[in-house]
C-alpha cells in the first residue's frame, strides 16, 4: 500500500471521532461508578473484580475473533513492567476516587493529555510538540477549569485525595507511552490481556495485606456499578483505546480525552443529582475549540501509523 492511501486510511474519520467519543463517555462515568462501588468494596478488591471480569471479556472475544494472545518469552518481562504501571495507575485513581469527590477526579485525572504530548515528543516518531497543539491544550484545560471551576478550588478534606489522582494522571501518561513503545512488537489483545492478567497480583496482594478487615456489602448498586466497570470500561473501552493508539499519533487522540471530565459531570448530574450550570456549556465550547486546535493541521487531520 502507497504512502497515500495509508494517510487516506488513517485520517481521523467520522468513525474513529465517534470510536473515541465512546471511550470519553465510558471513562467519563468511570469515577462515579467507583464512587458508587466504594461504598460497598474498598478500592484494591474492586479493582482486582473489575479487571478480573475484563480479561474474562477480552479473552473470549479474542477467542471468537480467533486473535492469538499467547506471549513470547522475550516479552514477558516487557508486560510485567507493563503490568506494573497499570496496576499502580489503577490503584491510584481508586484511592483517589475513594479520598476525593467524582468531580475533582474527572479533573485531575485529566492532566494526561498534557504530559502524553510532552513525553510523545521524546519518545514517539512524528508526534512532535508544536505551537499549535500547545494552545489547543491550553484551551482545552482552560475548558476544564471553567466547567469545574468551583470544584478545584484548594479544599483540606480532598487534599489527600487530590495528590493521589495527580499522580495517577501522570502514572496513565507514562503508561499510555510505554503501551504505544510495545506495540511495535506486541500485538493489541496480548497487551490487553496480560497487562490484566499480571496486574491482579497486586490487586488481590494488596487487597489481601490491607484489606482485611474492610467492609463488604453486596449490594445492587455495587454490582451494576462492577459490570460497568468491568463489562464496558475495563473490555470495551479498554479495546477500542489501545487500538486506536496502535494506530494514530498518542497525543493527538489523547486530546479528545478532555471530554472525558464534560461526560463525567454529565454522569454525576443524571446520577448524583449534580446541576448543570452555564460554566459546563461555557467549558464545553472551549474543549471543543481546543480539540480542534489540536487536530487541524496544514493537510488536514492526517494521521501517520507508526507500527
Amino acid at each position: 500500500m502507497n504512502h497515500s492511501a495509508n494517510e487516506s486510511k488513517n485520517n481521523i474519520t467520522p468513525k474513529v471521532l465517534s470510536l473515541v467519543l465512546i471511550v470519553a463517555c465510558l471513562w467519563g462515568g468511570n469515577a462515579v461508578a467507583m464512587k458508587v462501588a466504594l461504598r460497598d468494596m474498598p478500592p484494591f478488591m474492586l479493582a482486582g473484580l473489575r479487571f478480573a471480569l475484563g480479561v474474562l471479556i477480552i479473552w473470549f472475544w479474542s477467542k471468537y475473533k480467533n486473535i492469538d494472545v499467547k506471549i513470547n518469552k522475550q516479552d514477558v518481562f516487557s508486560l510485567i513492567i507493563l503490568s506494573i504501571l497499570f496496576a499502580a495507575q489503577i490503584c491510584t485513581f481508586n484511592l483517589g476516587t475513594k479520598y476525593t469527590t467524582a468531580g475533582r477526579s474527572s479533573v485531575l485525572i485529566n492532566i494526561n493529555p498534557f504530559i502524553i504530548a510532552i513525553l510523545a515528543h521524546f519518545f514517539i516518531p512524528n508526534d512532535k510538540l508544536s505551537i499549535r497543539k500547545v494552545i489547543g491544550f491550553i484551551l482545552a484545560s482552560l475548558g476544564i477549569y471553567v466547567v469545574f471551576r468551583d470544584k478545584i478550588k484548594a479544599s483540606e478534606p480532598h487534599l489527600l485525595g487530590d495528590v493521589i489522582m495527580l499522580s495517577s494522571g501522570f502514572l496513565f501518561s507514562i503508561l499510555t507511552i510505554y503501551t504505544k513503545k510495545l506495540m511495535q512488537r506486541i500485538g493489541v489483545y496480548k497487551i490487553l490481556i496480560w497487562q490484566m492478567v499480571f496486574g491482579l497480583v497486586p490487586f488481590f496482594g494488596l487487597s489481601l495485606i490491607f484489606e482485611r478487615s474492610a467492609r463488604y456489602a453486596l449490594t445492587p448498586e455495587l454490582i451494576i456499578a462492577l459490570l460497568y466497570q468491568g463489562g464496558l470500561v475495563a473490555s470495551v473501552a479498554f479495546i477500542i483505546w489501545t487500538t486506536l493508539l496502535s494506530r494514530y499519533n498518542a497525543s493527538k487522540i489523547s486530546a479528545f480525552l478532555f471530554a472525558t471530565p464534560l461526560f463525567g459531570i454529565g454522569s454525576s448530574a443524571l446520577i448524583l443529582h449534580e446541576a448543570i450550570t452555564i460554566y459546563l456549556l461555557a467549558g464545553a465550547l472551549l474543549v471543543a475549540v481546543g480539540i480542534y486546535v489540536v487536530n487541524k493541521s496544514p493537510n488536514g487531520l492526517k494521521q501517520t501509523v507508526e507500527l
